[in-house]
């Protein structure tokens, strides 16, 4: 069996897709050396001007044709492919697309992640641009995918909420592959409250819900007499500007530590460093920074919707949007020693569920079935 698998998003600063295709194909190469796979890290119309940051794997099994390519000359391909005048490189039996791309990819199966489609369910946390090239890859999926991987069942339900009936119609196939943390699990977890800071990771942009984090932030610490300050990691996204701008006045009387986009290994050791994560966010197709706090026995507060309940389990600390009910939350842990180690031990255990040794298996019966 040959694979192409789409890695155009791994090419730039990588956010929860990119870093989920990244994280698939190195378990993929991995748990199935029998299978030729080639790394396209130009896909469709999704062009980067420069690839040396993509994702890239040195494996008997592995080939990255377009690694180098140009954009005009990639293009020059996937046109020829749509026109029916050529095949991909490699020509390979299927296509994994990974970044709301759905281009004709010839006689090949093409298989299609869907991460979420919160940009159907709520389009006022994106870009109209952002809106349009995702519902346009996902309806053209739609209309020329075999299969679906879908990164959770609740990105699956509101999938067939919104096209009911289209997967039995079209005899699509599907199967829901949760990711895995980044980083190996911690072996045991916490027994003492630890010295570290409280972490947000995500971009900035409104689906985050850093407006709701910062006014925490500000309850927490007028009432908190340690007053951890609040590291934010994450790069800038859309809509971002004036919270930039709250974020710079917070930082200026220490409540605030805003890092941006760093390296895994300095992630790994703020995970690790951090007295908890808070992830109010609006909506998750998965929530990948949950699973990767909790791999360290991280305790985590987090909205109690979308994707979130079926990724934290009964060891997350669940909260509303409420300013005031989220700064409760860090205060219970922060002056309960024995809370802390039970939703320590709590986190890591549920951690232990996730893994992309696991979700590989799942797309691997599903390249099978192709």
């Amino acid at each position: 069996m040959k694979v192409g698998f789409d890695v155009a998003q791994t090419c730039q600063e990588k956010a929860g897709c990119g870093w989920a295709a990244d994280l698939l194909i190195r378990a993929l190469v991995k748990s199935a050396p029998e299978i030729q796979f080639y790394l396209y890290h130009q896909f469709g119309t999704w062009l980067n001007w420069g690839t040396r940051s993509g994702t890239h794997l040195e494996a008997l099994n592995v080939v990255e044709p377009f690694r180098w390519m140009s954009p005009r000359r990639a293009t020059k391909i996937w046109q020829a492919v749509a026109a029916g005048e050529a095949t991909l490189p490699g020509n390979p039996d299927i296509v994994h697309a990974n970044s709301f791309q759905s281009p004709r990819v010839g006689p090949a199966r093409l298989v299609y992640t869907v991460y979420d489609i919160s940009f159907w369910i709520n389009p006022q946390y994106t870009t109209e641009a952002n809106r349009i090239v995702c519902q346009r890859g996902t309806l053209d999926a739609i209309a020329l995918a075999a299969a679906f991987v879908f990164v959770s069942r609740h990105a699956q339900c509101e999938f067939e909420q919104l096209f009911p009936g289209i997967i039995e119609r079209k005899e699509i196939l599907t199967t829901v592959a949760h990711p895995g943390s980044r980083f190996p699990a911690v072996s045991t977890s916490r027994h003492a409250l630890p010295g570290g800071d409280w972490l947000a990771v995500g971009s900035l942009e409104p689906r985050k819900n850093y407006e709701t984090l910062l006014s925490s932030m500000e309850c927490y610490w007028g009432r908190s007499a340690i007053k951890r300050p609040l590291k934010i990691i994450g790069g800038k996204g859309w809509k971002s500007d004036s919270l930039r701008e709250r974020i710079s006045t917070l930082e200026s009387k220490g409540i605030v530590r805003f890092k941006g986009y760093v390296s895994d290994r300095h992630l790994l050791r703020l995970y690790r460093e951090a007295f908890g994560l808070v992830f109010p966010s609006h909506y998750e197709g998965f929530g990948l920074p949950v699973v990767e706090a909790m791999s360290q026995a991280c305790p985590v507060i987090m909205r109690n919707h979308s994707s979130l309940p079926e990724i934290g389990g009964s060891a997350a600390i669940y909260i509303e949007n409420d300013p005031r009910e989220i700064a409760e939350a860090m205060l219970k842990l922060e002056t309960d020693l024995g809370y802390y180690v039970l939703m320590s031990k709590n986190s890591l255990n549920q951690a232990s569920q996730f893994s992309w040794s696991n979700a590989a298996e799942k797309v691997l019966q599903l390249y099978k079935q192709l």
